[in-house]
């Protein structure tokens, strides 16, 4: 399952953690924000410009909440319009219209990525979540996932874009950004800066809106791998002793954080894809084209997981295999959602299971895949139909899945037959995979009855 939610915002302590390995390994550093489609909490402002009458500028117009002074956002706008030039130059793109810049105090930052948050958040959508990942053993039972990402999010935010709004928004009270700072706004700046290029917020948001996920996250990738790729590349220009402040204050702020210690490991990594998998992705464009190709790739997009983890296949132009549509009836079942799982989605829900290797060997076939989430008062049903690029690699998942269901869920020994392995534990659970050359359907639910029904609708693909 793949939903908006979990992508909203990225949390400082996932881009801490990242910049502080590579300073510790002398390999690639990276810090990342996210882009997001908050809307705007309604502050206090003051607004200051760096442009004179009769100027042709693209210094930013900085706006500031009532927790930072008249005095100091004069101060930092002088600052940012000395990153909107670096970012120009390290992106390799001018800006077309001036960047818009909102600082907030910590507090007033953590407030409003709460309130947005809480606001986007469906109570009815985000229970039928909940269930399912509980089915998958991918939380826990007396797990509360909306506090979680409440929590997560309102304390590890260090800044967002607001594609709706065309504005960047940084948390800051200082006269002075610190070093951390200075790389969110130019990681954040990247984003306005591509945004107003490739007009990509809005296409990125219809994704979500039609639940192409899995081509969002792709698109995703990209978005944030840009700005990840062209952030370090700025950090890299740093006098040394800026880096190693800039280190510093990484390290100090991972100490002094805890939202972290109750996200289970798998929605940590799912939240990083974007910004770990998207800068070796535009990495990898770099090297074959420079930075044309980063901007080519805004219109001839990755579309799955798949080309993002492996480059090769995305200059290869390696598409999806067609999956005949599902269309499952239950009675006194509605349909939750529709989309596509990808190759990243079976790397997360088999990571906690299999040994290392194992889950990226098993998901690295992907071909194309549907799934369907059904729900009612009390059940949940996911049902997926799927295809690898070759026999072996549907083989290699669909064992995967079967060692996934028996072990990790605990539904014990399958019972095989001509139509492929059920699992019907004393519980009520169900679970069900039956292969055919390169194809699979794989189907779980709380409700044997309802499981069962839903594996009659299906056909191999």
């Amino acid at each position: 399952m793949r939903t908006k939610t979990y992508r909203l915002l990225l949390p400082a302590l996932l881009a801490l953690s990242l910049f502080v390995a590579a300073c510790d390994t002398g390999g690639t550093t990276e810090t990342t924000t996210v882009v997001s489609d908050e809307t705007t909490t309604t502050v206090e402002t003051t607004t200051t410009t760096t442009t004179q009458p009769g100027e042709e500028s693209t210094g930013p117009i900085v706006t500031a909440g009532v927790g930072v002074s008249d005095e100091v956002v004069a101060q930092l706008t002088t600052q940012i319009a000395e990153l909107v030039k670096g970012t120009e130059q390290v992106r390799g793109l001018p800006f077309l219209a001036q960047p818009i810049v909102s600082i907030l105090s910590p507090e007033e930052l953590e407030a409003r990525v709460r309130a947005d948050l809480a606001e986007e958040i469906d109570p009815d959508s985000l229970a039928v979540d909940s269930r399912l990942l509980k089915l998958m053993g991918l939380l826990q039972p007396g797990d509360d996932l909306e506090t979680m990402l409440i929590d997560l999010y309102g304390e590890q935010v260090a800044g967002f874009y607001d594609g709706e709004t065309r504005e960047m928004v940084i948390g800051g009270e200082a006269s002075e950004l610190t070093p951390y700072t200075r790389s969110v706004v130019v990681h954040e700046l990247i984003h306005a800066l591509t945004d107003q290029h490739f007009l990509f917020y809005n296409d990125y948001e219809a994704m979500w809106e039609e639940e192409r996920y899995e081509e969002a996250s792709a698109f995703q990738a990209l978005i944030e791998g840009d700005a990840t790729y062209f952030q370090f590349i700025y950090m890299q220009e740093l006098p040394l002793a800026e880096q190693l402040a800039l280190a510093t204050e990484a390290l100090q702020l991972l100490e002094d954080s805890s939202a972290a210690d109750s996200v289970p490991d798998w929605l940590i990594n799912d939240i990083s894809f974007p910004y770990e998998s998207g800068q070796v992705f535009v990495e990898s464009l770099v090297s074959s084209g420079g930075i044309a190709a980063v901007d080519q790739a805004y219109t001839d997009r990755p579309i799955t997981t798949e080309v993002v983890m492996h480059p090769s296949r995305y200059a290869a132009g390696e598409g999806v295999l067609p999956i005949p549509p599902l269309e499952i009836e239950l009675d006194g079942y509605e349909v939750h959602e529709t989309s596509s799982y990808g190759e990243w989605g079976f790397r997360v829900l088999l990571d906690g299971s299999a040994a290392p290797g194992v889950s990226a060997q098993a998901a690295n076939g992907w071909g194309g895949d549907e799934y369907q989430v059904l729900y009612d008062n009390d059940d949940v049903v996911f049902a997926l139909a799927y295809k690898g690029d070759t026999e072996e690699d549907a083989f290699e998942l669909a064992d995967a899945l079967i060692t996934y269901a028996g072990e990790t869920l605990a539904m014990g020994d399958g019972l095989g037959d001509d139509g492929g392995i059920t699992f019907r534990p004393d519980d009520g659970r169900y679970a069900h995979l039956d292969r055919i050359g390169d194809g699979f359907i794989f189907v779980l639910s709380t409700d044997a009855g309802a499981g069962s029904a839903a594996a009659d609708q299906m056909r191999i693909p």
